[in-house]
């Protein structure tokens, strides 16, 4: 017997009501999985090996999360993701820099609307190749958020 059906029992037998979720579903712009491979298009492209696709991923969720935060706070945020992937060869900061602009100049442009913060995603090897698999949560104007 399932989870949900012994509630439901159980629910039943006690007395106690539980109501459905009757709100109205959240319109998005379409499946995060999708918007997310959409965003990340400029630095998967040419991609040779499944090891980069988990790297450009995880670098563009950050950078998808990273717009969401307001502007004034961006440089800070910036300068300690690339201090974390590209260590003290300034060089690959000033890759990383170049590139995290790109891409928050990408969302500005493309995917201004969606307003969906990356809470955690997981790429899954299969047979037909990686597939990503990405958890959102809509923020809300003002609201807080950390890359």
């Amino acid at each position: 017997m399932s989870a949900m059906r012994k509630l439901r029992r159980k629910d039943h037998l006690t007395g106690h009501g539980i109501e459905p979720f009757t709100g109205r579903p959240l319109p998005l712009e379409g499946e995060m999985s999708e918007v997310l491979l959409d965003f990340a298009e400029p630095i998967l492209e040419g991609m040779c090996d499944d090891s980069y696709f988990d790297d450009a991923i995880a670098f563009s969720a950050l950078c998808w999360n990273l717009a969401l935060v307001p502007s004034q706070e961006q440089r800070a945020h910036l300068n300690d993701a690339a201090d974390a992937m590209a260590g003290s060869d300034l060089f690959k900061q000033r890759g990383m820099q170049q590139s995290v602009h790109m891409l928050l100049d990408r969302k500005k442009a493309l995917f201004a609307d969606d307003k969906r913060l990356i809470v955690d995603y997981e790429v899954v090897q299969e047979k037909a190749g990686p597939r990503l698999l990405v958890v959102s949560t809509p923020v809300g104007d003002g609201q807080a958020v950390d890359p």
